[in-house]
């Protein structure tokens, strides 16, 4: 703001110096009397001269009247030009008003004009949008902004819970995991005990820390369970842990239980079953099993479908994402519901072109934006570079915002990026790639990172 303020006053006083200046320039001096003296006894020492001609014969009579009326001639032409080099000192008088009448409507006139045609507030709002968040600077997107925007009003109403878990999920995606973190223990600040927020946290808590468990995700997982046996998130977790410390015989039977809640032919059912299938061998050989992480589930709690650890939304927290009304929801998804809920399933690839131009550690983002109005993504998943080729699932439970979603969408575009950065934002060499104009629901996508970003 101050930035535009400054251009503004810089191009006002240019303005002013090439306008001002000419008006209150000094007139020339007026000639003097003496001068005008010196002139007329030249005049007639010319004069004198010709007399004297005229006596000693040098001149005749009618040579000396020519002679006499060109001097005249030339002594009236001197008279006028002196005169007319000499400004009136009314006119520097009204130079010197109009110059100071500039000097004060030029700036009004510019302030009442950008007031009429311009956007007075766009500059304040640009950097009230900055200002709200560190992180916006490093976003830049329509979606880091919403987020900051977020973040910056729950700031003014800290007692929003529905709110507050919005944002969680949101810094997630962005790999805030430690804003995550944060933002969880506020919405149990103010709605104790859930435990789909439990796990949300405990969630958070492992990517914070790199995958590995530490006291306070144990705990969460634990509460959680206490309350809520079947829930989808806190199971998956605890059979990683149970993984990790080589306790192969209770991670089966976390995720054993997990198995009974998804739906046969969810990718979440597909990569829990072949997490028990290397457990079992973990149990049976005493060796950890190859391709299990050591969080027992890929990239810290995130499987490779993107969604959060089991692979499925955390039970009893509905689409919307509101843990209000997660404490009133069904403890576990039945396939039924699973099967009618809008999506968008595909298969997400890297162009075979491009694969020697991202390392195995990008991060891949996969969104839904509406094909019309705001560019805030519907749906999103988060996985590596790593994962891919992969299938992907996107529906309401991938959802940022309440007020945002996948199910309220005719038109969709898929999109695919893979940033080195970890951000959501595009980044110059990021790779990525689109399909507009999806229809919701639709499934057989073919999701391929095949453009780089200039």
């Amino acid at each position: 703001m101050t930035t535009l303020w400054l251009v503004v006053l810089l191009l006002l006083l240019a303005t002013l110096l090439c306008l001002i200046p000419p008006l209150v320039r000094r007139p020339p001096t007026r000639p003097s009397a003496t001068a005008d003296a010196n002139v007329r006894a030249f005049y007639l020492a010319q004069r004198e001269q010709l007399q004297r001609d005229l006596n000693n014969g040098s001149l005749s009579p009618a040579a000396r009247v020519r002679a006499e009326e060109e001097l005249q001639r030339d002594l009236l032409q001197d008279l006028a030009l002196r005169q007319s080099q000499a400004a009136p000192a009314g006119g520097q008088r009204a130079g010197i008003a109009a110059a100071c009448l500039l000097s004060v409507l030029i700036p009004v006139a510019a302030v009442l004009l950008y007031g009429k045609l311009g956007n007075p507030r766009a500059a304040a709002d640009v950097t009230m949008t900055r200002a709200a968040e560190p992180h916006a600077e490093d976003s830049g997107d329509d979606m880091a902004l919403a987020i900051n925007a977020l973040a910056q009003r729950l700031r003014a109403t800290p007692d929003d819970a529905d709110g507050w878990y919005t944002l969680a999920r949101s810094y997630e995606t962005l790999g805030r995991y430690t804003d995550a973190v944060a933002a969880y223990q506020q919405v149990l600040r103010l709605v104790p005990g859930q435990p789909a927020v439990l796990a949300d946290l405990a969630d958070a808590l492992l990517s914070a820390n790199q995958g590995v468990p530490d006291a306070n995700a144990i705990a969460a997982v634990a509460q959680a369970l206490a309350a809520q046996p079947d829930q989808p998130k806190a199971l998956a977790l605890a059979g990683m842990m149970a993984l990790r410390r080589g306790d192969a015989a209770e991670a089966l039977a976390h995720w054993e239980r997990l198995q009974t809640l998804l739906p046969p032919d969810s990718e979440a059912a597909r990569q829990i079953q072949s997490n028990i299938a290397q457990a079992r061998g973990m149990a049976a050989t005493g060796v950890p099993a190859a391709g299990i992480p050591a969080s027992g589930i890929p990239a810290a709690g995130v499987p490779a479908s993107g969604v959060p650890a089991s692979g499925v939304p955390a039970s009893g927290v509905p689409a919307s994402g509101s843990p209000a009304a997660g404490a009133r929801a069904t403890p576990a998804p039945q396939a039924s519901t699973a099967a009618t809920t809008p999506r968008l399933s595909g298969r997400a690839r890297i162009a075979e072109s491009l694969r020697g131009n991202v390392q195995p550690g990008d991060t891949v983002f996969i969104l839904a934006r509406p094909v019309e109005g705001s560019r805030m993504p519907l749906a999103i998943l988060r996985m590596r570079v790593s994962d891919l080729p992969r299938a992907f699932v996107l529906d309401d439970s991938n959802a940022m915002s309440p007020d945002a979603t996948l199910s309220r969408a005719s038109k969709v575009r898929v999109e695919i990026r893979i940033s080195r950065s970890g951000t959501a934002a595009a980044q110059p060499g990021d790779l990525s790639g689109m399909l507009p104009d999806v229809a919701v629901p639709a499934d057989g996508l073919e999701l391929v990172a095949d453009t780089v970003t200039p």
